[in-house]
């Protein structure tokens, strides 16, 4: 082939022949609730094979993430929004949008069952927590988005306690069982597999005894349901985001808007469908918490 035909040929060959163009969403760890709800969307809006899931810890590495450009799309909790807004003063959550209002996620507060004695005298003495008031002083495992729940948890209440950070959910229960820590915080929407496998004679589930006034913007009532962990619990709930960047991009719109409408219009395919996750049956995609992508 001469010289001048091939570059013909390259010059005219279609444009269809570059690689296709993907955008990593952040959801988090596999078997989580963002995991397992992208993985549903996947499943009825078929054409957005463009987005490929990116494991995590959860919103906060989320959020740095998709800041960072690290990431186009993010599952990250409204309060972790808010709290780099509110309290960190970090400007560039503001340009953040959201593609699809998701569900409300339940604050569960674990902690070992409370030993309760009576003397001879029959004066009883309780050790161990009961509620998140007697978390006072104390201290409080976390991971993930969950530790800034707990702070916001502590400044909202006015509770003063100290919060430690552990890389995921086998550590913390871990430092709960050694008695490094006296409860562990994990946002999840219920039902939580993980939660459900405990064990009843090892672990309780707490109420959160907060004034709703005290966290109205951040979190609404909700109330916990396990068999054996303390029955019908109270506590709160966060909702779950799928947010990006506000790209300008015609292309980059185009797809998302077109995935945010197949959400939109699958809605009850996505609350039906045997197998799906059952917080799907939460979600309106009408909550206005954070501005909307359009």
């Amino acid at each position: 082939m001469t010289r001048p035909l091939l570059v013909l040929l390259l010059l005219s060959a279609p444009a269809s022949a570059a690689s296709p163009a993907y955008l990593d969403v952040a959801t988090s760890p596999k078997g989580s609730t963002a995991a397992d709800m992208f993985r549903d969307l996947g499943q009825v809006c078929t054409g957005a094979s463009f987005l490929r899931q990116r494991q995590t810890s959860g919103s906060v590495e989320n959020l740095d993430l998709l800041l960072n450009n690290q990431v186009s799309l993010a599952f990250v909790q409204l309060d972790v929004l808010k709290a780099r807004d509110q309290i960190d003063h970090d400007e560039r959550v503001r340009a953040l949008k959201t593609l699809l209002p998701l569900n409300f996620d339940e604050i569960h507060l674990l902690a070992r069952p409370a030993v309760v004695k009576t003397n001879l005298l029959g004066k009883t003495t309780v050790s161990g927590v009961q509620k998140f008031s007697d978390l006072r002083g104390r201290k409080l495992g976390a991971w993930g988005g969950s530790v800034v729940t707990a702070r916001v948890l502590s400044a909202k209440s006015g509770l003063p306690l100290t919060i430690q950070e552990y890389q995921g959910r086998e550590e913390a229960l871990a430092a709960l069982s050694a008695g490094q820590v006296d409860a562990v915080l994990a946002v999840a929407g219920q039902p939580v597999d993980w939660v459900k496998a405990l064990s009843p004679a090892a672990y309780r589930l707490l109420p959160l005894d907060i004034a709703p006034a005290r966290v109205n913007g951040f979190y609404r009532p909700a109330t916990l349901r396990y068999a054996g962990l303390g029955g019908n619990v109270g506590t709160y709930a966060v909702q779950r985001l799928l947010v990006t960047r506000d790209f300008k991009t015609p292309e980059r719109r185009a797809a998302l808007l077109a995935y945010q409408k197949c959400a939109l219009s699958k809605l009850t395919q996505l609350q039906e469908t045997q197998g799906f996750h059952p917080k799907w049956t939460d979600v309106t995609f009408k909550e206005q918490t954070w501005p909307r992508f359009k």
